[in-house]
């Protein structure tokens, strides 16, 4: 696939761009294809997608992933408690149902 302005335009994204910058045209595109091609299962489910962000727009991502997809149900993984625990807050602020899982601790629960 190639991120060009336009069909003939020899300037592409992926050769220009920061692994950061990529991230969030790969995400962006991603959510933009959701909205135009819904899917019956309504979920959308993300790795890691703030790995590359800076906390601006972490914060960004999560207004846009509130407001935006508030109807879908959303599964984000992230390695970084403090990301999980941001995401939580910010959907319990707007009255949006959120469950944090510490994967760790649930086989550590299992392994008991």
């Amino acid at each position: 696939m190639k991120f060009s302005a336009t069909p003939n335009d020899s300037h592409d994204a992926w050769n220009t761009m920061s692994s950061g910058q990529l991230a969030g045209v790969v995400i962006s595109f991603m959510l933009a294809m959701n909205k135009v091609y819904p899917s019956k299962l309504s979920t959308i489910l993300i790795d890691d997608p703030v790995q590359t962000m800076d906390e601006v727009n972490m914060a960004s991502f999560v207004q846009m992933m509130r407001y935006e997809f508030s109807d879908l149900q959303i599964i984000l993984s992230t390695h970084e408690s403090k990301v999980a625990n941001y995401f939580h807050y910010k959907y319990s602020q707007a009255d949006l149902k959120s469950l944090p899982i510490n994967m760790k601790n649930k086989r550590l629960e299992y392994i008991s």
